[in-house]
């Protein structure tokens, strides 16, 4: 492997959001042998950039399930794929009268129209400073990365479907972790992103590894010439992995690294 993309949440880190020092360990003796590595999360950059501070001199982030590559350090932007200026405006409008809780993110900054409960969570978990933008007009005409909706376990799948009805054209929405849906463009996915890195390097997709454990993920172990799936992932993603690790908080990408990348 000449190339290994982890997702963060649910596979590089641990219940806790920590790292683990085998996992550290991991990474910077494969990435001493000659192995590039990278981060594809659906998280902005601005709250993936301090997790993953110091653990390589510098690595590219593929950051809002793809839309945007940008490396940690120097800040060099490889990639920006924002939904544009009204692009979203049908969906927008409809989270807005329905009272569905969302979330966007415009210029590396979470915006919301008015604050809810799970927004103070959200940002509390990962992070992120939220700023309220109450005029809906100004709202959809601002260009944004993604929209993310937060909602209950139970009932998502019945959100995204009456959302998915309603959906601009060129956008899709995927599921993230349990209780949240990102909307997207549609052609933004985090496999796409891997390979636009992968050929700015020079590297072939088949000497590409990725590690997941999302629906969000998919994409990635599907392009890649190996993909992983954590043990904690859903069956779904489990299907379409090449192989399947220990959990996230059992060292699952030291386990895939030892077998792909430290022989």
């Amino acid at each position: 492997m000449r190339l290994v993309a982890m997702d963060l949440d649910g596979t590089l880190l641990r219940s806790d959001k920590s790292i683990s020092d085998a996992a550290i360990e991991a990474i910077r003796e494969a990435h001493s042998r000659g192995v590039a590595f990278a981060v594809a999360t659906g998280r902005m950059f601005q709250t993936s950039q301090p997790v993953v501070d110091g653990l390589l001199d510098e690595l590219p982030i593929i950051a809002y399930n793809g839309a945007l590559i940008k490396y940690s350090n120097c800040g060099l932007t490889l990639l920006r794929l924002p939904i544009a200026a009204r692009g979203g405006e049908r969906v927008v409008r409809f989270m807005w009268e329905w009272g569905i809780v969302f979330q966007a993110y415009i210029d590396d900054q979470l915006w919301v129209a008015r604050v809810a409960p799970e927004t103070v969570a959200y940002s509390k978990k990962y992070g992120a400073p939220i700023n309220v933008m109450e005029d809906i007009e100004e709202f959809v005409n601002r260009e944004a990365f993604k929209y993310l909706v937060l909602d209950d376990e139970e009932r998502i799948a019945d959100v995204r479907k009456a959302i998915d009805g309603v959906l601009d054209p060129g956008l899709r929405t995927m599921l993230s972790s349990p209780g949240m849906i990102e909307i997207v463009r549609s052609d933004v996915s985090k496999g796409r992103a891997l390979s636009h890195l992968a050929s700015s390097m020079g590297i072939s997709m088949d000497n590409v590894m990725a590690i997941g454990d999302s629906e969000n993920d998919i994409d990635m172990l599907r392009a890649a010439g190996i993909g992983v799936a954590m043990g904690n992932a859903g069956d779904d993603v489990k299907a379409e992995a090449d192989y399947i690790v220990a959990s996230n908080d059992d060292d699952g990408v030291v386990e895939a690294l030892e077998r792909f990348a430290l022989l």
